[in-house]
């Protein structure tokens, strides 16, 4: 297997890892959800900004625009978001959320909250620290991959510090 693959598969098997302790589902166990978990990802960007567009939903869920589309059309069904046009460009939709729709989040995000406290409970100061700062670190590199363009440059960002250690610290082992 080559270097890349087993990197490959180690960075998949530690993410699998990260989400069935995390199990954020097990928070809603006896309760109705009313919403598919993709329909969730989706309220759960406006945590973030209060304004979306399509384009951003597509590009955060890796969905194309029409998917993206479909899956607002569907909130918006359900009042959990209301569309406009942008008023500079009449083709981006903005999307926001309704009252009905800050209820869902609400809802989730402490369904979300209560698991990660008691993870944290479980942890010593010093360890939910260098949680924080691995999970900081590894949601930077996921997002410089995500908006690297398909030639390869990296879109410019107005904030590149914080990055992580260099790789050859990984390297050694101290890294991790």
């Amino acid at each position: 297997m080559k270097d890349s693959d087993q990197l490959f598969h180690k960075i998949y098997l530690n993410l699998q890892k990260i989400f069935r302790c995390l199990n954020i589902g097990q928070a809603f166990q006896g309760k109705s959800l009313p919403i598919s978990l993709t329909q969730m990802r989706a309220l759960s960007l406006f945590n973030e900004q209060e304004v979306v567009s399509i384009s951003d939903i597509s590009r955060s869920l890796g969905m194309s625009i029409q998917s993206a589309t479909n899956l607002v059309h569907r909130l918006e069904l359900a009042c959990y978001v209301e569309r406009s046009k942008n008023k500079e460009d009449k083709r981006i939709s903005q999307v926001r959320l309704t009252n009905k729709g800050k209820q869902r989040l609400s809802f989730f995000r402490t369904g979300e909250l209560q698991t990660i406290q008691y993870l944290l409970n479980q942890l010593d100061p010093f360890e939910g620290k260098v949680l924080n700062e691995s999970l900081t670190n590894a949601s930077l590199l996921l997002q410089k991959a995500i908006h690297t363009s398909s030639q390869g440059d990296p879109v410019v960002r107005t904030n590149k510090t914080n990055l992580p250690p260099r790789k050859e610290k990984y390297e050694t082992g101290q890294g991790t």
